[in-house]
């Protein structure tokens, strides 16, 4: 028979609610809403890839919060925020006097995680030398401190997640492939923003509501005008890009409407969008849209690629990454 907990949380996938701090109803989520309910029941390893800005952290946290684990501890590491030298440590903890500076015992990020889930965000990042200790961990379910000479058993799942190409840093000699099929099990893709039909407005909306109340702002509905703009952009920054669009927007402005005038998108993407549906007599994919979009950006300054981030309001690795996409 099943916990109680359990089946509340069972039955929120069941009924199509968005899992945990999830909106959107596209159909695109609902897909993934979906995959995670039949993912959650698991206690198989999960690997998330997404855009940067989807919410492949909000994806984990929907996991473990639906999960017979979700009494348990959610510990999420930032492995790309880690000094490399520090990184075992954090992770598998140490002992007192183990190095210099190590004062007392530390337990780490996978004793912390033990009964519940350890998230590695970023998990493309991690330094060879890490990625074989990694390894050891997962085949043994142990880990060893630092100083420490015996093992101790860690019973956590693993989700762990990465904006980059798993095949690419494999092929580049980035990542290890054994390490590959050991957190491959179970698959998961998170769709850009861009992908989401409506979905933009009903997060604007809900952020909306909350970054108004934050800033002490009468903001309580967008305009027709600037909801249209949020359709029309395509998000190369996804939901994080957009969050900043509207904070900004709130704090620097006064009203109880939200007009397309405050938002402030980038005027050259939507300027080169309205160029590409003025020449075009079909609709075309949106990302061929966004494409020729950075492509003609990327002309315009010459080929400095840099340049063209900044002009798009987005880091130049977006561009990069997009641009190796469509090879």
């Amino acid at each position: 028979m099943q916990p109680m907990y359990l089946s509340s949380a069972i039955s929120q996938f069941e009924n199509e609610q968005p899992p945990g701090k999830f909106i959107g109803t596209s159909a695109s989520m609902k897909r993934l809403y979906q995959s995670l309910r039949l993912i959650a029941g698991s206690d198989a390893p999960v690997f998330i890839m997404g855009e940067s800005g989807t919410g492949k952290e909000l994806c984990a946290e929907a996991l473990h919060k639906c999960s017979a684990r979700r009494q348990a501890p959610f510990v999420a590491v930032n492995c790309a925020a880690i000094p490399a030298d520090l990184l075992e440590t954090q992770l598998f903890g140490h002992l007192k006097g183990a190095f210099t500076g190590a004062l007392c015992d530390q337990q780490g990020y996978a004793v912390a995680a033990h009964g519940g889930t350890l998230f590695l965000d970023e998990i493309g990042e991690l330094g060879w030398e890490m990625q074989s200790k990694l390894l050891r961990f997962l085949q043994t379910g142990a880990v060893v401190p630092v100083g420490a000479t015996s093992a101790r058993s860690i019973d956590c799942r693993i989700i762990c997640a990465t904006n980059a190409n798993p095949a690419e840093l494999i092929e580049q000699g980035r990542f290890r492939e054994d390490l590959y099929y050991r957190l491959h099990v179970i698959p998961v893709t998170l769709p850009p923003l861009r992908d989401r039909d409506r979905d933009v407005i009903d997060i604007a909306h809900a952020l909306l509501v909350r970054f108004a109340e934050e800033e002490r702002k009468a903001f309580q509905r967008l305009s027709p005008t600037a909801e249209q703009a949020l359709l029309r952009y395509s998000w190369p920054g996804n939901v994080r890009e957009l969050e900043n669009v509207l904070r900004r927007a709130i704090v620097m402005h006064d009203g109880d409407t939200l007009t397309e005038a405050m938002l402030h998108l980038p005027v050259a993407m939507l300027k080169i969008q309205a160029v590409s549906r003025r020449n075009s007599t079909t609709s075309c994919p949106l990302w061929m849209v966004e494409r020729d979009a950075i492509e003609q950006a990327i002309s315009e300054c010459g080929g400095n690629v840099p340049r063209a981030a900044a002009l798009l309001e987005v880091a130049p690795s977006t561009l990069y990454r997009k641009r190796l996409g469509w090879k």
